[in-house]
Formats: C-alpha cells, structure tokens, sequence
C-alpha cells in the first residue's frame, strides 16, 4: 500500500502536490502521481501559426463543472462578432446532458468536436489558446502541457488554474461561472495582434522552464524527502 506525503514548495506561485511514496521511502514518479509538473520534453515548444484565423481549443470532459456552459454561451456570441476569423476546437468526450448542445453548435459552425484523442499535442499545436474554465481542479495539466507547448491560456481564477497563468502575461483569469467576463477575455485575446498572442504563448513556455518543469519538481520532492529523513 502506498503512503502519502504532502509537500508544499514556493515559486512566483504556491501549489501542493502529493506525491505517493512506498513503504521503503521510494519515491514513485509517474505522469498521473507527479500531476504538479509537466514534461518539457514531452511537450516542447511549437511554432506559433494562425492562418488567419485565431483557435481556441478545449480539452476535457465536456461537463458543467468544466464551466462549459458558459464556453458555449461565449462562443456563441464570440462567432457572431468575428464570423469565420474564430474558430474553437473541442476534444474530449460528453456527458449524455450534454450531447444535444454540443452536436447543435456542430451543425452551426460554432464549434468543431473531435471526442477523445490519445495524444491532444497535435490539438495543442494548432491552437492559438486553450481555454478551461472550470468551477473547481486540482492541478491542471492541461493548462500545464498546453503553457509549455507555447500556447496561451485563458482559465478560472481558482487553485489548480490559476497557477498556471500570469495574467496578462501569458494568459487571462476569469472569475468562475461568469460567461460575461469568459467572453470578454477571449474577445481580449482575439484582437490582440498576432505578435502579441505569440508572446503570450512563449511567455507561458518559460513560466513553465521556470515553475513547473517536471524534473526540477522531482528534485524538490527527493530534497524535501531527504530533510525529513525518508
């Protein structure tokens, strides 16, 4: 059976990560165990191109705490102001409350959904901005792998977002359950010039270099461990 830790370290920002440790204080390190911390590696840093068309990109389980309601509401209205100029991406899978919504954005134009995906990095690539604003998370690594990819990022101000943005630096936080303020940070995002929106995304990349690379995590953890004695 494994035993739990909690360590707590501080960066620019604070955030907990627990951490599972064997009987014989052998620390287990695993991509779904380490969740406070991402692989640069595995996600690198991707050219930024738009096409003249700027992508917002949603990966998660399409439900109400993800806050996709008020992502549908937003796009909605997003896709009125900006016609074929915007496009948002939806990778995940739904629940059944959901499938009637989803399928009729389909039909309009509003959004393209592509269900569950093994590997959302090409997904990533492709996006100008992810975007998750959920009411609660722990420490997303969504938000994680999307910053280090290069990508900006929109999110709830909650622990387990907020984290992972600078506002205004590399990204924007919105006030949970609030589709007005949602639509008003993407609408931010999309009249940036281009320039601008890469810069946010590199600026999210080295945010990662420096908070959350997964190495350095692993590091910390082993270090906190030895002080303790484990």
């Amino acid at each position: 059976a494994a035993v739990f830790f909690t360590f707590i370290f501080y960066y620019d920002n604070k955030y907990t990560d627990r951490v599972p440790v064997s009987q014989d204080g052998i620390l287990s390190v695993t991509r779904q165990n380490l969740a406070a911390g991402v692989s640069l590696a595995e996600y690198p840093l991707r050219p930024y191109r738009e096409n003249g068309r700027v992508r917002f990109l949603f990966v998660g389980r399409i439900m109400r705490e993800k806050g996709v309601e008020e992502l549908f509401w937003a796009a909605q209205r997003l896709k009125e102001v900006f016609g074929a100029e915007i496009g948002f991406d939806m990778v995940g899978f739904f629940e059944d409350a959901y499938r009637e919504a989803v399928e009729g954005l389909v039909r309009e134009g509003v959004v393209d959904f592509h269900g569950f995906q093994e590997d959302v990095r090409p997904f990533y690539e492709e996006a100008s901005c992810v975007v998750l604003p959920s009411y609660h998370e722990g420490m997303s690594n969504v938000l994680l792998e999307a910053a280090s990819s290069g990508r900006a990022l929109i999110t709830s101000d909650i622990p387990g977002c907020r984290e992972a943005v600078c506002d205004g630096e590399n990204g924007f936080l919105c006030p949970p359950g609030d589709a007005q303020a949602l639509y008003h940070a993407m609408r931010r995002f999309a009249e940036l010039p281009p320039i601008r929106r890469e810069e946010m995304g590199r600026a999210g990349r080295v945010h990662m270099e420096a908070c959350f690379d997964r190495a350095d995590v692993v590091r910390r953890v082993l270090a906190a461990m030895q002080e303790e004695g484990l």
